[in-house]
Parts: structure tokens; sequence; C-alpha cells
């Protein structure tokens, strides 16, 4: 089930990604649509397309004969992503009506973005420590 942010309404048929009043049903804060998910869902898929995004930028640097320096910088992103995922489901939470449904979607985001970010940072440290 679709939910329209600027309606706060439920859209069960969206047309061409569309609410029946014109307005787009995707949030670009969280980078995606605003499908309803649970909080599991949202935090494996979010987890998912972190790591794949973390391997495919230090795989293309690796390419390219640069060492590792720049990824610590996807990881900043990942984690302000997370942050700001989690500020916009407590906006939702706090908005009431139908968006309140699309939060555990939100927070479950932010959790992976956060800790994907966090723990290969973390892993990168301990790593480069071990060298």
């Amino acid at each position: 089930m679709y939910i329209c942010t600027q309606c706060n309404q439920l859209v069960p048929d969206p047309v061409k990604g569309k609410c029946p009043r014109g307005h787009l049903l995707t949030d670009p804060r969280l980078l995606s649509g605003t499908r309803e998910q649970s909080f599991g869902e949202a935090f494996f898929k979010t987890l998912g397309a972190c790591i794949v995004i973390f391997l495919a930028t230090t795989a293309v640097l690796a390419l390219l004969k640069k060492p590792g320096s720049s990824a610590g910088y996807i990881l900043v992103a990942m984690i302000a992503i997370g942050i700001l995922a989690l500020f916009r489901g407590l906006k939702w939470k706090r908005q009431g009506g139908a968006v309140t449904r699309l939060v555990p979607r939100a927070t479950g985001m932010a959790v992976a973005c956060i800790l994907a970010g966090g723990g290969l940072f973390a892993l990168g440290l301990v790593l480069g420590l071990i060298r």
C-alpha cells in the first residue's frame, strides 16, 4: 500500500507512481517510494544496498589504483542518510494520519544505514590497525 506524504492519505492503486491528486509517491529524503513496509523488510533491504554500494565503490577505487581513503566518505554519507531518515520518521510519527504507517520503514532504513556505515567504518579501522 502506498501512502502520499503530501495528502497524508492511503493510495491503494497508484496511477503511474502518482496519487489521485497528482503527487509523486516518492520521498527524496528516503531515496525511495513511500510504500508501506515492516521494519525488518526495510532494514534488510537497506543493509544489503549499503553493503553493495560500499563494495562497488571499493572495487572501483581498487581498479583505479587509489587506496580506500575515499571509501570513508561513502560511509559518512551512509550515516548521514540514516540520521536524515530517522528524523523523517520522527516527523511522520508526530504528524499523525496515514503517514504514521511509514515510520517502521523510515526507522528500519535509518538503523540499517547507521549500522552499515558505522560497522564498516569500525571494520576499516580495525583492519588498518592490524596491518
